[in-house]
């Protein structure tokens, strides 16, 4: 029906310019977070920007259900405004047939983020982990400043005349006394900063490094053409990274208590899997919830303040009840079933709300239907 097609446009672009709105949000403060080692710091600006959008499918999860639940709330107490609701219900239109645009748009936004759960989240959150772990392991080259001393590990200080991109730099100064009883002084005319073993390292070329005891006496100096040095404490050990995180994971792991990487995540990481598999569910809800708040019983422009409330202390109980069921399914793995049961209860009770006759529904008598026009 050309109407049904008019609601479901219009609340398609209201979901998406809401949602896109609260991940802007969420991406802003992500942002402001590492502004200042991008800026002051001189950090790789790209990485830093894949870290902030590919961790966007995790925000998806929740900014899409809220989108859905504002753009259907705010579609359909504005067609209750322009009359639209009311003459469509007046001609003998039901709820359930009103309604048909809300649910198609929330099948829709539940199944985007079925595929989200299953496939996207996991792919881009592993781009995310491997990409942090790649700049925490960077950090002193990062943190390096043109000619200003940073300490960059206990025990060493460097000092670089210019910082190039691809790690290159020129003029290095460092001064390590990681090793008790030794002091090392290396120059170099250039380098380039690597990861050796996980670990992040200079490697030096055309310099000096000297060495003095403890006594400052007895000593040794050496020119080199190249000289790799470790920047890292000397107690530190190769820096590898384990797939612990859960968004990173599969459905099919998390179920799995063998792929659990210690016995202390087994129900944690259950709860997560079933959690992902369910709640994709929650932007059907939503939307049936804010479809109920307009078209149950008799539309009228009148009740618009106290249905608005009503429906918004509904969604907001809706995702209370599903946080609160995930929480409950950590501590009690036997009951799984009401986490589903949290979501699923709710949308069948809302769609027998809208299909069900009510004392309330649009009246018989053609006087009557002009009556509630007014």
């Amino acid at each position: 029906m050309q109407f049904d097609r008019y609601l479901f446009a219009q609340m398609i672009r209201t979901s998406i310019a809401v949602s896109v709105t609260l991940v802007g949000i969420m991406w802003l403060f992500q942002t402001i977070r590492i502004l200042e080692v991008v800026i002051n710091r001189g950090a790789p600006i790209s990485e830093f920007l894949l870290m902030s959008v590919t961790v966007i499918p995790l925000w998806l999860t929740i900014a899409v259900p809220i989108g859905g639940f504002i753009g259907v709330t705010w579609v359909l107490h504005r067609a209750v405004a322009d009359r639209e609701l009311l003459v469509m219900q007046a001609s003998g239109m039901s709820a359930l047939q009103l309604a048909r645009a809300p649910i198609a748009l929330g099948v829709l936004l539940s199944t985007a983020l079925m595929l989200n759960s299953t496939i996207l989240l996991p792919l881009s959150f592993g781009v995310y982990k491997q990409v942090q772990f790649k700049v925490r392991n960077s950090i002193p080259a990062i943190m390096l400043q043109e000619d200003v001393f940073i300490d960059v590990v206990d025990g060493m200080t460097m000092l670089i005349g210019e910082k190039y991109e691809d790690g290159l730099a020129r003029d290095i100064f460092i001064h390590d006394e990681r090793t008790e009883g030794k002091v090392i002084t290396l120059t170099a005319r250039a380098g380039q900063f690597i990861e050796r073993d996980g670990l992040p390292a200079v490697l030096l070329q055309d310099g000096e490094r000297m060495e003095l005891g403890s006594n400052e006496k007895a000593g040794a100096k050496l020119l080199f053409d190249t000289h790799m040095v470790m920047i890292a404490p000397q107690d530190r050990k190769e820096a590898t990274r384990m797939p612990i995180d859960m968004n990173e994971d599969t459905i099919t792991n998390l179920l799995d208590p063998a792929k659990s990487p210690s016995p202390a995540y087994i129900n944690q990481r259950r709860a997560e899997g079933h959690y992902r598999l369910v709640s994709p569910i929650l932007a059907l809800v939503l939307v049936l919830t804010a479809s109920c708040g307009v078209l149950y019983g008799q539309v009228r422009r009148h009740t618009w303040t106290r249905r608005t409330i009503m429906t918004f202390c509904a969604g907001m109980l809706c995702i209370a009840a599903v946080i609160s069921s995930r929480s409950l399914v950590t501590m009690i793995p036997a009951t799984v079933p009401l986490l589903y049961a949290s979501l699923v209860v709710p949308a069948i009770l809302m769609m027998a709300m809208l299909a069900m006759p009510s004392l309330t529904t649009t009246p018989s008598n053609p006087d009557d239907r002009l009556g509630a026009l007014s």
